[in-house]
């Protein structure tokens, strides 16, 4: 299972994922609802080179658009009114750099309108300087919690967002192009899921997914290279006290650029899919 080769596919949003900002192709339209939040770095928030960590840039991301989302009327909290909720189902992200300890990040972001069975949310990324470092597009399903199943988000969408653009971003079309499947792992790292795990639908939180996507690449590879790009499908829930397994391949002809799966132990059911593209860092101890 172990063995080393090279994972096949491609990933549009890999091919430069440390470009320049305006490779993102992502802009805040004028008209749009949006919500602004300043975050000021602390010290359990950076990894081991002293830089935000992947995992809590997403969780300030998660913040934010739970916190827009509650000033729309469409929290979860809401939702759940009306036995509904909302499922992260897919993401991409791209990233020049990452603040450090003590310094801050400005998260904006906006419903972007829907796409099929999806609710769009973007986000742009900026430095204290107001320098653009990054940004990221997300897919959101709403979810019958009674029957476990998608339900239609159009009008829904457009009650808050009435001119949401009928032409996606180059960021959102990355959301919904194909991930290769990987069927085994060079590092293959296993996890029980913990009570902290969860999120108030009681299910794994995404975040803790894309630790276990960080953790299936080699440690000294992490030490040397900054998350550039990170495309992920969440496909199905896993629960407390289950065990994951979390492989990862590198992308033939992407240098720096990774495949990964994350399956339920038993039965082997995927979680999720997801690419992830890393670049030397310049600011790592």
């Amino acid at each position: 299972m172990n063995r080393d080769r090279t994972a096949k596919g491609t990933g549009h949003a890999f091919d430069d994922a440390a470009a320049d900002a305006d490779s993102f192709k992502i802009a805040l339209p004028y008209d749009a609802p949006r919500l602004s939040e300043v975050y000021t770095i602390r010290s359990y928030e950076v990894d081991a080179g002293g830089r935000l960590s992947p995992s809590a840039l997403c969780n300030f991301m998660q913040e934010a658009a739970a916190k827009h989302a509650d000033t729309l009327g469409v929290s979860v909290a809401h939702l759940q009114k009306e036995n509904k909720t909302w499922m992260l189902s897919r993401l991409a992200l791209q990233m020049k750099t990452y603040p450090a300890w003590q310094e801050s990040l400005h998260v904006t972001t906006w419903p972007s309108g829907s796409r099929r069975l999806f609710a769009l949310r973007n986000f742009l990324l900026h430095d204290a300087r107001q320098r653009l470092v990054g940004a990221a597009a997300t897919a959101w399903l709403i979810i019958d919690t009674l029957n476990h199943r998608p339900l239609r988000v159009d009008p829904f969408v457009k009650t808050f967002n009435p001119t949401a653009p009928s032409t996606a971003s180059e960021l959102e079309r990355t959301l919904f192009e194909k991930i290769p499947r990987l069927d085994s792992g060079r590092n293959d790292m296993r996890f029980r899921i913990r009570y902290q795990d969860l999120d108030t639908n009681r299910h794994v939180n995404n975040v803790s997914f894309i630790e276990w996507i960080i953790e299936s690449i080699y440690a000294e590879d992490l030490q040397r290279r900054m998350l550039t790009g990170l495309e992920i499908n969440y496909l199905a829930e896993a629960f407390l006290g289950e065990f994951v397994v979390s492989r990862s391949w590198p992308l033939e002809g992407h240098p720096g650029c990774f495949l990964h799966s994350i399956i339920k132990e038993d039965g082997g059911q995927e979680l999720v899919r997801a690419r992830t593209a890393w670049e030397r860092s310049h600011h790592g101890r």
